[in-house]
């Protein structure tokens, strides 16, 4: 029996067989929940993750702006995207702010809980299901799957670009 592994194993080993070395693109996601439902932002959008602080209420703004706060000292806002996701507003107890940064707003983002930050297979973005909402419909980019559960997946330019519309704000600023 020892003779007949040998013989098989050498003539594998004899075999010429050329290795393929796939080197399959990857991107960094952040994963986190918002009133129960899963969300990601691309990892190259959030600047920064921060335990909840005191966000400081603004008179006169839209209800979507949850107030400012001090970020590396400097004035910073913090939207709430509860609206522009069709989720209910929470009253969370800790919440988590991702500071993120588009192309021409950066903000900070106030959700109900981090889950992970990860480096997934840009294969394994599949597109957005037809059935969204329209609201969703302009937001999310994709559908990643992680493990058992599936996140929509957010572009934060079109993220905060809803966001400028629907709080009146002019985004050709």
């Amino acid at each position: 029996m020892s003779e007949q592994l040998e013989h098989i194993l050498s003539h594998y080993q004899d075999e010429n067989r050329e290795i393929t070395n796939v080197d399959e693109p990857q991107c960094s996601l952040v994963l986190f929940k918002l009133a129960e439902k899963k969300f990601a932002f691309y990892g190259s959008q959030i600047k920064e993750i921060m335990a909840e602080r005191p966000v400081s209420w603004v008179p006169g703004c839209p209800p979507s702006l949850e107030g400012v706060i001090n970020y590396r000292g400097r004035v910073e806002s913090v939207i709430n995207i509860n609206q522009l996701l069709d989720t209910p507003a929470t009253d969370a107890g800790k919440r988590t702010i991702l500071i993120g940064r588009g192309q021409k707003m950066q903000s900070g983002i106030l959700v109900d809980k981090l889950i992970d930050v990860l480096e997934v297979a840009e294969s394994q973005i599949h597109p957005a299901a037809d059935n969204l909402s329209a609201t969703m419909q302009k937001i999310v980019v994709g559908i990643v799957p992680v493990g058992s559960e599936y996140f929509a997946l957010l572009d934060l330019d079109l993220v905060f670009a809803r966001y400028l519309e629907t709080s009146g704000y002019d985004s050709r600023a």
